[in-house]
């Protein structure tokens, strides 16, 4: 293998897939990332058996081949080296490569790529197709709610669904839920509901960063396969049966609230200072044109503040969990919004006040005194 590219290119290509490597796993294998030459350029692919990313670079190929080399060393040699062209050569049968620039040359030992885990061909089914920044969005308005706990594997993904021009993610931990939906561009292909794992949504929406225009959903093989031009990240499906997440979302209410986003952020951190030993709980009541956020924790003391709302219905005193709360609060994207209540011990509901495109559905805590 011989190959020359810019290393701009080749730092971007190896971050993007460095972010697929796991720094515990037993195969020294995984540690590596696969570089294989194409027609017209340079192909990195690195995994860990359940994310893997793959990045297409510009390259001008001298010789064809591919090699598997260390993502750790690989990424600070090539993220020190100056702006210019970078060549990489192996020779046939060696595991040694020769990295050089300018007037920097380093000779690195790698491992076979035949000792690679094969990924699936380039034949992708696609389902349907998403704006990059919606899918940023939507990721970002749900992935906060996805459950920590192995023991319910089926909660720590997000519950992806596509119907006609529908498309939904959701997550919950059980204590909580988030929904966000919106419009494809053109109807999906075919029908689908599938749970993907936190990890590679929080890396595809770190993979979006800089992308604009949409994001193909396709599948290869038994994965989900993200695309957009010169970038695939590919993921293993959560098996298992996502909860019927709509009999938890509260179709009426007894009281709602209609508050600033920014104000009741800003009073529920302050509040919830004194909360922090007695699990967050933070007591919201509200009658008229004020709310009353309060906190008490004996060892530590007690908050209160009071903020302009528009209330109707009657009163219903809550507790929440405010850190769950401001999970919420932070990624809303609305300037106002309304808090549904049903009662004290039953879910209360947020959404934006100018649409029901979203919706944050959370328990009440139980207190006592």
């Amino acid at each position: 293998m011989w190959v020359m590219c810019a290393q701009a290119d080749l730092s971007r290509g190896v971050q993007l897939v460095g972010r697929a490597i796991s720094t515990r796993t037993t195969m020294p294998i995984l540690g590596n990332v696969l570089l294989e030459t194409q027609k017209d350029g340079l192909r990195l692919t690195a995994t860990d058996l359940e994310l893997a990313v793959q990045v297409d670079l510009p390259a001008d190929v001298q010789e064809g081949g591919q090699i598997t080399l260390p993502a750790r060393i690989l990424s600070e040699i090539v993220g020190n080296l100056p702006e210019a062209m970078v060549a990489l050569k192996t020779e046939k049968n060696s595991t040694q490569t020769e990295i050089t620039c300018e007037a920097s040359t380093f000779e690195i030992l790698g491992l076979p790529a035949d000792d690679f885990p094969s990924m699936p061909d380039g034949t992708l089914e696609s389902m349907g197709t998403i704006n990059a920044d919606t899918a940023r969005m939507m990721i970002r308005q749900t992935i906060f709610a996805v459950s920590t706990d192995d023991t319910r594997p089926f909660l720590t993904g997000v519950y992806v669904t596509m119907e006609g021009s529908d498309v939904r993610f959701v997550a919950t931990d059980g204590g909580r839920l988030a929904l966000r939906k919106t419009l494809l561009p053109a109807p999906a292909k075919q029908k689908v509901g599938v749970i993907v794992p936190a990890k590679a949504l929080q890396e595809l929406n770190r993979a979006l960063a800089a992308v604009d225009g949409d994001v193909e959903i396709a599948t290869a093989g038994t994965q989900l396969v993200f695309a957009v031009p010169g970038l695939r990240l590919y993921s293993r499906l959560i098996s298992g049966q996502f909860p019927n997440y709509q009999q938890v979302i509260p179709q009426d209410f007894k009281q709602r609230v209609r508050i600033s986003t920014d104000r009741f952020l800003r009073a529920v951190r302050r509040v919830s200072i004194t909360a922090r030993d007695s699990a967050n709980v933070v007591r919201f009541a509200a009658g008229g044109k004020k709310m009353t956020i309060t906190s008490n924790t004996p060892e530590v003391g007690r908050a209160r503040e009071e903020i302009d709302v528009v209330a109707e219905g009657e009163t219903v005193e809550v507790a929440f969990n405010a850190r769950y709360l401001i999970d919420c609060l932070n990624n809303i994207d609305a300037e106002e919004l309304s808090l549904e209540l049903t009662g004290p011990l039953s879910p209360g509901a947020i959404r934006p006040a100018t649409h029901t495109d979203y919706v944050y559905v959370l328990a009440p805590v139980r207190v006592y005194g």
